[in-house]
């Protein structure tokens, strides 16, 4: 280890190692005077280049080191308060994404992210590659800051990234990606309806799923089913069968960019049935109205073997 470690010692206390496989597998080393009133996270003094991971922990022996990629409060250790950077069960700031957006588009955020919000680096969007947790960190922990002070620092910040995330999954949807379509309502529950709240998705019935079962504002159960397609046949049977395995005082929403004109007729004959459309919105984001209020049908390509198809698709 080309330094010498007691010089070092007197004028440094705390040390970050930014390991960077792409320059050669190097954990470039970064120390924090004891003289300096404030640390600026960014800034420390290149110290030294090391090679070998048994290197830093010789270091660790003698400094207290930590990880440029670990999560850091920055303004614990902008005040050099090393002790709340290093407790137990530490929470920290941020916004979550949903989970079950695709990892394509959750590269395609962190893009977005990393171009479009100043200051924000990898160690912000780093979590988003984690299923469970999607998570951009604004790496300042709940100590340092209120709800109230988040909320006035990051505001914007948190709109953009939301407007973000609706354009990366309202172009997957357009695209014909039905999961994506799912998670996104179940993320958005409200987009549906005003006081609407998810019970769950996928849901298991005898013979089937329902893809999304959510309860009103009056307390009423509501079937929802998806589609990316305007002749899928099987929203008819769906749509009949499933709410028989619920409960009676049910609603029954199919969601589609637009119907068939047959399956829209013998969709209008099952019970308690609404049918609602996504489109965009002036925004070039996706809403959902009624069928009704915005009608837009397709002429059916086989005005002759919807019906007997559905029933065949249901026997089997």
């Amino acid at each position: 280890m080309e330094f010498n470690l007691e010089i070092t010692k007197k004028s440094y206390s705390v040390l970050m190692v930014d390991y960077r496989p792409e320059e050669g597998k190097k954990y470039f080393v970064y120390g924090y005077r004891h003289d300096e009133e404030k640390w600026d996270f960014d800034n420390g003094d290149l110290l030294f280049v090391l090679d070998e991971k048994v290197q830093i922990n010789e270091l660790k022996r003698n400094f207290t080191v930590f990880d440029k990629h670990q999560w850091i409060c920055e303004n614990c250790f902008t005040r050099k308060d090393i002790e709340s950077i290093r407790a137990d069960n530490i929470k920290y700031w941020g916004w979550n994404t949903w989970k079950d957006l695709p990892d394509n588009l959750i590269n395609k955020l962190q893009n977005k992210i990393l171009a479009g919000v100043t200051d924000f680096s990898w160690k912000n969007v780093e979590s988003l590659n984690n299923p469970s947790k999607r998570f951009v960190n604004f790496n300042i922990c709940t100590n340092c800051m209120s709800n109230e002070e988040i909320d006035g620092k990051f505001s914007d910040i948190i709109n953009q990234l939301e407007i973000w995330e609706h354009e990366l999954a309202t172009k997957a949807i357009l695209e014909g990606n039905e999961k994506v379509l799912e998670s996104y309502i179940a993320h958005n529950i409200e987009i549906v309806e005003t006081g609407m709240k998810l019970i769950d998705t996928q849901v298991k019935v005898k013979d089937g799923l329902i893809d999304v079962l959510a309860e009103d504002k009056n307390g009423t159960k509501c079937i929802m089913e998806l589609k990316v397609r305007t002749n899928d046949k099987n929203l008819i049977w769906q749509s009949a069968y499933y709410q028989s395995e619920i409960a009676e005082n049910i609603r029954v929403i199919t969601i589609a960019p637009s119907y068939d004109e047959v399956i829209s007729k013998a969709l209008k004959n099952v019970k308690n049935i609404e049918m609602k459309i996504y489109s965009l919105d002036e925004k070039g984001l996706i809403q959902i109205e009624s069928l009704d209020s915005n009608p837009t049908l397709k002429p059916s390509e086989n005005n002759t073997s919807v019906l007997a198809n559905a029933e065949q698709d249901k026997a089997v």
